[in-house]
């Protein structure tokens, strides 16, 4: 069984994933860690989202949900080629999480858009792009916990012929 997935040690693994992979970029943080004053170029990251998936429930006792994840490419209108610049930029953390995992025992990233962010409150100043991906998880402590050695052999018998008393009349499965 694996551990369940802490969305705040994942929302880590995704910042440091994108800083070592867009090291030009003068600040990646999470959405919560941003300060006042922003360094740009910028990669501002959140979850925005867990929606339930209840066709993915594998009865468990876990939530399966997708998890939203957004990331905003902030660029400063000085520069050069700004519109060209971002949009590369946006594109290129589309192609790079794109069936991506990050490190993180979830389902593969599904790119949902790579789009201008025009009514983010900070457009007159900056140009901003938003990244949208899913991953597929299940939230919460499963039922199942493995905890002990896992058969490799199957035994049967007939009742009332079963028991440690009758162990040398079983029969091996599939053997």
């Amino acid at each position: 069984m694996t551990d369940p997935i802490d969305l705040g040690t994942a929302l880590d693994t995704v910042v440091e994933r994108l800083a070592v992979q867009f090291p030009t970029f003068k600040t990646v943080v999470a959405e919560d860690e941003q300060g006042a004053d922003l360094p740009v170029p910028a990669i501002i990251v959140q979850f925005s989202e867990i929606e339930p998936n209840p066709d993915a429930d594998a009865q468990t006792g876990q939530l399966p949900c997708l998890l939203h994840v957004e990331a905003r490419v902030i660029m400063g209108h000085r520069t050069p080629k700004v519109r060209r610049e971002v949009i590369k930029a946006a594109g290129a953390i589309g192609v790079y999480v794109h069936s991506n995992r990050l490190g993180i025992p979830w389902g593969a990233a599904i790119v949902l858009a790579i789009e201008p962010d025009e009514f983010a409150p900070a457009v007159d100043t900056f140009d901003i792009w938003r990244i949208e991906w899913v991953h597929s998880l299940d939230l919460g402590d499963s039922y199942f916990v493995d905890d002990a050695v896992t058969p490799t052999e199957v035994f049967s018998a007939f009742s009332p012929d079963t028991g440690a008393a009758n162990e040398s009349g079983y029969t091996l499965e599939g053997g």
